[in-house]
């Protein structure tokens, strides 16, 4: 692994904004939590469906712009061993973190730069994958111009890049939440007070206007969610001194200035859909792509995206293709699950009840679309619409815009079968004791707040077999009733967390 490069002299004074944004990083860690859809594979699967070959995930050279402490991008490299990874984040202490997590999983394929973007080394090359997660809108306006001349001169001629941003119109009830906690925490120079002072006004505002009608209610609604937030999430998020909603048709704009396409959004669940009732959706249907997204970014007050960007010269398809699924996977998503354990299991049988029951049972495995397609036929019956394949895949697409379900180029590669010595994804058993969180092997967080799980997760490296566990686990909890079953339950429960691998 290459050392950190140190920043230049006065790098981080470019801007005082800057200065104040590295010294706010650096005195309170923004701890990172796995981003799913800005893995490689994930991006090359909105790409694929949208017409665009990209380059082999499981071999490319990504960069990780605002690496942070390596939440995102150290799982990534654990994942992928045969790519190639760079982290380059302006604070140092971030830095430091990251390389502990990259060092302690012994990865040889990732370095970080301690940097400001500016000044990221000529030598780092180019990339197939750019990634800027929680970056754009926190950054001041040099710097963002300066994201778009990195992706224009460093990503590959196929290569695709990730930006996540606010959006407006969304974004417009956050800011008049944070139009009234700025001003109020300004004057605080104890990062941590501010933050204190900062929730227990958001509580006031809450409880107050909680009980007025309209507007008002909705607006209690945001100033609980950042009451509820941890604390370096209020900081660098709420209280950030820049953050900058846009527009996606400007976003958009600015990606042409520099000579990038913009390809859609990095999650279907996102992309227009039509779900807005048949005069709106014929409305939609016939009006170009950039008013449509416009405006359906208004009909779901939508304040958060995910948006992928290619070279200007590369054929950007406008909707995703559902023949493009026939060699893909799909699996549920994490929402799904969750639903379905609710359902109540009188309902009626259905096709689309009877799909959801294969996928939740093979969760978080997936299944192949070519063996979906057939089954989903035999089911539907010869005069269905849905005996036809492109109908059948139609419909497995609509369930991803849905949110219900999640397409995959390559299978989902977790198991539940945990073997005579079970083995845990490194990343997760790094995590377990530091957080109440551990990333799977779909690059999903997951939660895991028991702390029998957390001391237990770590054990599981291959080396124990289940009598050496169930040892460890009476050390861990010698009150425990029946630890040979309790081993049990752990390991299925960890399975289906998909954090067990092969």
């Amino acid at each position: 692994m290459t050392p950190a490069a140190s920043i230049p002299p006065g790098a981080a004074d470019r801007e005082p904004v800057t200065g104040v944004l590295k010294a706010a990083y650096d005195a309170v860690l923004y701890v990172g939590r796995p981003c799913a859809t800005s893995h490689p594979e994930r991006i090359a699967t909105i790409a694929a469906l949208l017409g665009i070959d990209t380059p082999e995930p499981s071999t490319a050279r990504m960069l990780d712009i605002g690496c942070g402490d390596g939440g995102n991008l150290v799982p990534i490299a654990a994942a992928l061993p045969r790519g190639s990874f760079v982290g380059i984040d302006l604070s140092p202490r971030s830095i430091d973190e990251a390389r502990v997590f990259a060092d302690d999983l012994k990865l040889a394929n990732i370095a970080f730069h301690a940097a400001d973007l500016r000044d990221l080394p000529a030598e780092a090359g180019t990339f197939d994958y750019i990634v800027a997660h929680g970056f754009y809108s926190w950054v001041p306006a040099p710097v963002r111009k300066a994201l778009f001349e990195t992706i224009r001169a460093r990503l590959a001629p196929s290569g695709v890049a990730f930006i996540s941003h606010n959006v407006l119109p969304g974004c417009a009830l956050r800011r008049m939440v944070w139009d009234v906690l700025n001003p109020h925490v300004a004057q605080i120079d104890d990062p941590l007070a501010r933050i204190a002072e900062a929730r227990a006004l958001a509580v006031r505002m809450a409880d107050a206007m909680a009980l007025q009608p309209g507007l008002a209610a909705t607006l209690a609604i945001e100033y609980r969610e950042i009451a509820d937030r941890p604390g370096f999430a209020v900081l660098h998020d709420d209280l950030a001194p820049v953050n900058h909603p846009v527009l996606v048709r400007d976003i958009v704009a600015e990606a042409d200035a520099n000579g990038l396409a913009w390809l859609g959004d990095a999650d279907l669940f996102r992309h227009a859909a039509p779900a807005f009732g048949d005069t709106m959706n014929a409305w939609l249907a016939a009006t170009d792509r950039m008013t449509r997204e416009h405006v359906i970014d208004h009909l779901r007050l939508r304040r958060y995206r995910e948006s992928l960007f290619v070279h200007r010269e590369v054929p950007v398809g406008e909707m995703p293709d559902a023949r493009r699924l026939a060699s893909m996977h799909v699996a549920a998503t994490n929402t799904t699950v969750e639903r379905h354990a609710a359902t109540d299991a009188r309902a009626p049988a259905t096709l689309q009840k009877a799909l959801l029951d294969r996928l939740v049972d093979v969760h978080p495995g997936s299944l192949p679309v070519a063996d979906l397609v057939p089954w989903i036929a035999g089911r539907a019956g010869s005069g269905s619409p849905l005996a036809q394949p492109d109908q059948a895949r139609a419909l497995l697409l609509n369930a991803a815009y849905a949110g219900v379900l999640l397409p995959l180029a390559t299978p989902a590669r977790t198991v539940t079968d945990p073997g005579a010595r079970p083995v845990a994804f490194a990343p997760a058993r790094w995590q377990a004791p530091r957080h109440d969180f551990v990333v799977n092997l779909r690059h999903d967080g997951v939660a895991l707040a028991d702390p029998v799980m957390r001391r237990l997760v770590p054990l599981l490296d291959g080396t124990r077999d289940r009598a050496a566990l169930v040892a460890e686990l009476v050390a861990i909890a010698p009150a425990m009733r029946d630890p040979h079953r309790a081993l049990g339950e752990y390991l299925a429960h960890f399975g289906k967390l998909g954090i067990l691998q092969a």
